[in-house]
This record gives structure tokens, sequence and C-alpha cells, in this order.
């Protein structure tokens, strides 16, 4: 009979953990591997391993699934976060249920410690099975030299006024900067100043420091044509900024994702790029749909007046079933627990669906006021994704 661990992993696990994640997903090991790839969750004083579930047959890694926990900010609420990667087993293992056994700890443990969402990558009906479905809204803008050249001229130096230093791991104050600007939007990811460098630069992405006469004006995260995200001390340096990137990195195109909250960057692509499209921004599993229902319908209002109605849903939810009364009532928005009738019932991916993602079929027969409502706007930056 084989010798079998199934649970949490431990440090002495470091070098075979590592290793084996390389492994499963074709890494060399060198110029590819996990702790370049995510210094932030993978350097060893982070200690992976302590979030970790690992499969251990007769002393061997099998299997394994890691998390990590970061929280979020929406409009004054804070959310508890838990996400999900290197979801591994080895292929002369596959078929024999580990992955699952894994998957399963790790949501129970969510489920125990009151997590409110949880965030993964991966294929669709494959993370179905454990809750999570594709969805939140993501805008994707694609701009080029004919763009730029009929709508701003063949000489745009007149845009250049920011310029864009790599943003350097040393430069506290720079990095202090950026924590400070990220603090003060409607919706932020909380992110340790310890951490907030690999965070930057996770998934092999370079961040930039946007100056403005050799002042701090803002960051963005770049890599391969494409800004995966941005701030701006001031949101009317966006369009100088785009010039000046595109121009300054000698770019045929750029894309530029971002969230559906940020309405003034948004509306100032809108009639410059050459196409956009909106599409799901991760998989999603929301814990907690009291809760993450009604920071993110807060969040909506900020940005888009809401009318006033009352949605009644019976949700089935991974972590439990909940009521809740979904409201806003003269420029006030929230959830309430409901004991009484509802006007839906849901089960979790169908609600997950319905609330939050871009296009749902069967939203059209809700009362007008919910289809204004919805989709709201739940997000994660991919730097914060694991």
């Amino acid at each position: 009979m084989n010798n079998e661990y199934f649970g949490r992993g431990y440090a002495e696990l470091y070098e075979d953990y590592i290793d084996f994640i390389n492994y499963v997903f074709g890494f060399n090991g060198h110029n590819e591997n996990f702790v370049s790839l995510l210094s932030k969750l993978y350097k060893p004083e982070y200690k992976p391993l302590e979030d970790a579930y690992v499969a251990l047959i007769d002393g061997k890694l099998r299997a394994a699934v890691g998390t990590q926990n970061h929280d979020i900010m929406v409009a004054g609420t804070k959310l508890t976060c838990r996400g999900v990667g290197n979801v591994a087993v080895h292929p002369f293992t596959r078929s024999r249920g580990y992955m699952r056994k894994l998957m399963d700890m790790a949501l129970e443990d969510m489920v125990s410690d009151k997590i409110d969402m949880s965030v993964l990558g991966g294929r669709r009906q494959r993370y179905n099975y454990f809750s999570y479905e594709k969805t939140g809204t993501l805008y994707d803008f694609t701009i080029n030299e004919d763009n730029l050249r009929h709508c701003f001229g063949a000489d745009r130096s007149a845009y250049h006024t920011m310029t864009f230093p790599k943003l350097d791991k040393n430069d506290i104050g720079a990095l202090e900067n950026i924590k400070k600007l990220l603090e003060g939007q409607v919706y932020y990811p909380c992110r340790p100043a310890e951490k907030l460098y690999d965070i930057l630069c996770s998934w092999s992405s370079t961040p930039y420091v946007v100056s403005k006469a050799g002042r701090f004006a803002g960051y963005f995260i770049y890599k391969s044509e494409t800004v995966f995200e941005i701030a701006l001390c001031d949101k009317d340096d966006f369009i100088n900024t785009i010039i000046a990137l595109f121009d300054e990195f000698k770019l045929k195109k750029l894309t530029i994702k971002l969230p559906p909250f940020e309405v003034d960057y948004i509306s100032r692509l809108y009639r410059v790029c050459e196409g956009y499209t909106i599409g799901t921004a991760a998989s999603f599993s929301v814990l907690n749909f009291g809760r993450v229902v009604a920071a993110f319908i807060r969040l909506k209002a900020s940005y888009e007046e809401l009318p006033d109605g009352e949605l009644r849903l019976l949700i089935h939810g991974r972590a439990g079933d909940e009521n809740i009364r979904i409201y806003a009532r003269g420029g006030v928005c929230g959830v309430e627990a409901n004991d009484g009738a509802y006007d839906l019932e849901l089960e979790h991916i169908d609600a997950i669906n319905l609330l939050f993602s871009p296009f749902c079929p069967g939203r059209e027969r809700l009362p007008g006021f919910a289809r204004v409502w919805l989709p709201l706007p739940i997000w994660l930056p991919r730097a914060d994704g694991v």
C-alpha cells in the first residue's frame, strides 16, 4: 500500500516543490521558472509552502496547488481574497483524483477562513467543478500609428510631456509614491510595501514610473506592447502619457487593458483607438455573495447613476445558501439579508454570471433597474494574480 499524504506543504519541501512545478509546466528552470515569473510568491523568504497543498505518494511530490491571500479595498470595504495557482499533477499520475482532492481542500479552507472571493487562471469547465467561472469585465483597447497621426498629427512632440524611467527596486521614494497613489483610489489592491516591487514585476512584466517635469506623476506596468495597469496622479495626463509612451518605445501598436470603473481613461481612448473588445477578466469564485455584491455595487455607484430598485436572490453558493436583498434607494445602495420571499433562485455559477459577467443570456428578463445595475465590476489586477 502506498504511503500517501494530502495536506499543507512545509519548508523542507521547498526545493522539490519548485523543481516539481517547473517540470509540470514545462519550464527549464533557467530563463523560465516560477521564482522569476512570480517572485512575489516563490522566493524562499515568502514561505510559499505554508500556503500550498501537496500530494506526496511514497514521499514523492505528485500534485500541488498553491494559494495566496491578496485582499482588495472596494469602495471602502476590504474584501478578503485568496488566489489559486500552479495547479500541477505529475504526468504519470494523472486521472487519479489528486487535483480534485487538493482543490477541494483549498476551497474548504477558504470557506472555514471566511474568504470573500477567490481568483485563478485556467480552463473554464475544468474549474467550473470547483465553483469558478470566467467573469468580470475587461476592456481591451488597441491603438496604432494611424490612429495617433490622424488624431494628433505626425509631429507629436508637443504631447511628449512625460518620461518613463524604469522602476528601480531600490527606489524607496517611487515605491512609496506608487503605494500612496494606489491607496487614494476608490478601488485598490492591498499590496504590502515589502512585496510591492515583486508584485509589480509579476508575469515577467516591467513597471515604469511616469515622470512629469521631474516629478512623480504615476506608474504603469508594461509587457510586449501592452499596458496591463496604469494609475496617474492627474487623469488629464492620460492621453499625453499614452502618446509619449507609444513614441518613446517606438511601437507599431499598443494595447491598453482597463477595468470598467476606469471611466476617465476609457472615455479618452474610445475615440482614439483602432478598436476595442469587451471580455471576461479572470476566473472568480464568490464565497460571500452578500459582501462582494455590496462592495461592487457601491463601486459602480461611484461612477454611474443607479436607478432605485430592489432585487431579492436566493443563491445556493459553494459556501452555503445566501438569501440577499440588493437595493438602491435615493443614491444609497447595498445588500441586506432577506428572510422572506425571493425573486430568483440561482445556483452558484449562474449567480456569478448574472451578477458579474459582461454578457449573460437571461439578464434581459430582469426588471429595468437591475439591467442597469448589472454587470457589477468585479476585478483583480493581473499583477495580483497567482
